[in-house]
């Protein structure tokens, strides 16, 4: 384990986009991550617990503390009844790897988070999801909690909070026939390349969908029904309305076919990242009073949308 000084996190995100960590350090097993919370609390200096800098919008002044990219990873599954498996992955591991790891070994549950990027700890931290599958469906626990104490809710967990490092997460999934699993999931990611093809440098949707059920009804009988999809009001056909799809701020673009997918593609900025955002949000709440909320984490980028 090394410690290095000023390392720019624009590296190692999926968006090519981040300033400088005071202190960086790769971690490979809860001992190194220990041992780097360790230093942190002896520096009295602030932390940022990272997967796969996937789902992260970092400040071009990057972050003063101690950045940990963690890499602790491994998978074991064990029986626990006639008709189910209990699989126990380390939070660095991959989820793809995760969700690989399932179809071959013929456990239903995870086919449908194929190809979403980062690694299980980051997935469970924002409860990631997609085609109406989450993947706190089939979470047991995570660490000590239970899954009921871990408060998962649309995106969202009780990890935002707490900031509580984790370190490992139990699911519990039944068998299934891997010829079946495998083609589901290669259904979804042939949708998937469509928004993301390879190579593109996007944190996924930047904002959340909207729960229809908590929309105020003079509100939802503005929008047509054809924009709410298992239940969810979709931010980025709200953006569309006002006129989002193909706008651009120096190197940041909005999808030209998604409204909700902000793309990097030439040494876009934090900055411009964020305002073009901040631009497009502001017009959706003019237009329909709905505030959307960020699903990307924000790093030294305070929100603020009045």
């Amino acid at each position: 384990m090394q410690f290095e000084d000023n390392y720019l996190l624009k590296t190692i995100t999926t968006l090519s986009i981040g300033g400088p960590a005071k202190k960086f350090v790769i971690v490979s097993s809860e001992e190194e991550l220990i041992e780097a919370l360790e230093y942190a609390k002896s520096q009295q200096m602030p932390y940022l617990i990272i997967g796969g800098g996937s789902n992260l919008l970092i400040s071009d002044d990057g972050f003063e503390g101690l950045v940990i990219k963690n890499e602790i990873c491994d998978l074991s599954t064990s029986k626990v009844g006639p008709d189910s498996f209990e699989v126990c992955v380390k939070s660095g591991t991959l989820l793809q790897n995760l969700v690989d790891y399932t179809i071959q070994n013929g456990l239903s549950g995870l086919q449908k988070l194929t190809g979403i990027p980062g690694t299980v700890g980051g997935a469970v931290y924002g409860n990631a999801g997609a085609y109406g599958q989450s993947i706190s469906d089939h979470i047991v626990s995570v660490d000590q909690l239970n899954k009921s104490g871990c408060a998962f809710g649309y995106r969202n967990s009780i990890f935002k909070q707490s900031k509580q490092p984790i370190l490992e997460v139990t699911f519990q999934l039944e068998p299934g026939d891997p010829d079946i699993l495998k083609k589901e999931a290669e259904e979804v990611l042939s949708k998937r390349a469509v928004r993301y093809p390879p190579g593109i440098k996007c944190p996924g949707s930047f904002f959340k969908n909207l729960i229809a059920s908590e929309i105020p009804e003079e509100i939802l009988n503005n929008i047509p029904q054809e924009k709410i999809v298992y239940g969810k009001l979709s931010a980025g056909a709200l953006l569309e309305e006002v006129g989002a799809k193909g706008q651009s701020l120096n190197g940041i673009e909005i999808s030209p076919i998604h409204g909700n997918l902000f793309i990097n593609k030439d040494n876009g900025t934090a900055k411009d990242f964020y305002d073009l955002a901040k631009t497009y949000a502001e017009k959706v709440k003019e237009k329909y009073d709905i505030t959307l909320v960020p699903e990307v984490q924000l790093i030294n980028l305070p929100w603020d949308l009045n």
